[in-house]
């Protein structure tokens, strides 16, 4: 795989799905709808309608890159499903991004901390901190499933929040830090199909793929849930 990769990417975590079509690590076209969609009847069209208006077949596509999430279980499901399927029928590469990565990867070049919270419910947010390395956004920890209390007291230093668990958090992150809290603007928020396929072809281009048939969505659980097997 190289500069010339034609990759279809498609990120399905959140209720507002994004499509990108790349050469490379440049980006030919994109789909972000604002509305809420139906990713089981919504997403064949969307790709169909993207490749169509670009002069582009689903056979030029050279490899598929899929969100893993975590997010919606049944949208990480659809979406995987949709990339698995096409990368299986044209026996083509595919790649998996953690959708938090590509969120954070939105404030490439920010230095500093960063941290990306998704709100997860229950009083709870899926979350993971970085660090910006010049151009480069590095992981300092493992994606978790944190109560909002347990994360605040895993930030000693200023920190920049970005992810639609702001929305929620806000108030209370200003309220329990005392140190320095940012907030990136509302767009940085969400996950962005161009930049999932963007960390997506950096992965292909040093020798990675992954498994079409194990590839599988991140659910992250709490350490108390235990799944039992129905007799």
């Amino acid at each position: 795989m190289g500069k010339d990769t034609i990759l279809l990417a498609a990120d399905t975590s959140s209720p507002r799905f994004s499509i990108a079509l790349l050469e490379g690590t440049r980006l030919i076209a994109e789909i972000r709808p604002q509305q809420v969609n139906r990713h089981s009847s919504d997403l064949i069209p969307r790709i169909e309608g993207l490749l169509l208006e670009n002069s582009y077949s689903v056979t030029d596509i050279d490899a598929f890159c899929v969100g893993l999430g975590p997010g919606s279980f049944t949208g990480l499901r659809v979406g995987l499903t949709t990339m698995r399927g096409l990368a299986m029928s044209l026996k083509k590469p595919i790649v998996g991004i953690p959708s938090i990565d590509a969120i954070a990867n939105s404030l490439s070049g920010r230095k500093g901390q960063i941290c990306v919270i998704i709100d997860a419910k229950q009083k709870k947010v899926y979350a993971r901190i970085y660090k910006g390395i010049g151009s480069r956004i590095v992981p300092k920890g493992r994606i978790s499933l944190f109560k909002a209390e347990e994360l605040m007291a895993r930030i000693t230093e200023p920190t920049i929040f970005l992810g639609d668990g702001v929305d929620v958090y806000r108030k209370y992150i200003v309220y329990i830090l005392s140190i320095g809290a940012e907030f990136a603007p509302e767009p940085f928020w969400h996950v962005r199909a161009a930049i999932v396929g963007r960390l997506g072809v950096e992965r292909l281009c040093s020798g990675k793929r992954d498994n079409v048939f194990s590839l599988s969505p991140l659910y992250i659980y709490p350490k108390e849930c235990q799944v039992r097997k129905q007799k």
